[in-house]
């Protein structure tokens, strides 16, 4: 599902938790500050987050697509990036509010009889939606993730007890 870019698709979105899930890997999960129903999105959906300073980045969004009240990304540090991850570690905390845009998805799951995921380093975020979606509807799928040690690898523990279609190097 892509959703247009109109200037109506932004809306306030507020930091429920921050967790870190791999060596420089934090897990942000974003609610409504009413409480009300965030907009519907589909495994491979992205969100873009607009900082304090002006910056502007995409995101996968890696949690859970049939929540309605919450969006969950996870940033990877990028020590030598142009300062959108750095700055998002340096300043999110419970309770921080971010102006978003809703959720569109360049990256949509096709129908298939079976999948192959391949996945590397932060690059498995919006692969999890996606296994998460063919395992609900009983397909056939495995999936590659590679990193380069175990400690950096986002979901791991999580992905490798998903079972023998997973492998992990």
């Amino acid at each position: 599902m892509t959703t247009t870019n109109a200037p109506t698709d932004r809306f306030t979105v507020q930091v429920t938790s921050v967790r870190q899930v791999a060596d420089a890997v934090l897990e942000v999960t974003f609610g409504h500050p009413a409480r009300q129903s965030l907009p519907p999105w589909h495994p491979g959906a992205h969100i873009e987050i607009q900082l304090p300073s002006g910056l502007s980045r995409q995101y996968s969004l890696c949690g859970d697509a049939s929540d309605e009240a919450s969006y969950t990304i996870a940033v990877l540090r990028e020590e030598h990036g142009r300062g959108g991850s750095r700055e998002l570690h340096r300043i999110v905390c419970a309770g921080s509010q971010f102006d978003v845009r809703a959720p569109r998805n360049d990256f949509t799951l096709v129908e298939a009889d079976s999948y192959l995921f391949v996945g590397g380093g932060i690059g498995i975020t919006p692969l999890i939606p996606m296994i998460n979606e063919v395992q609900k509807r009983g397909s056939q799928w495995s999936l590659v993730y590679g990193g380069r040690t175990r400690t950096s690898m986002a979901y791991h523990d999580r992905l490798q007890a998903l079972g023998k279609q997973v492998d992990i190097w």
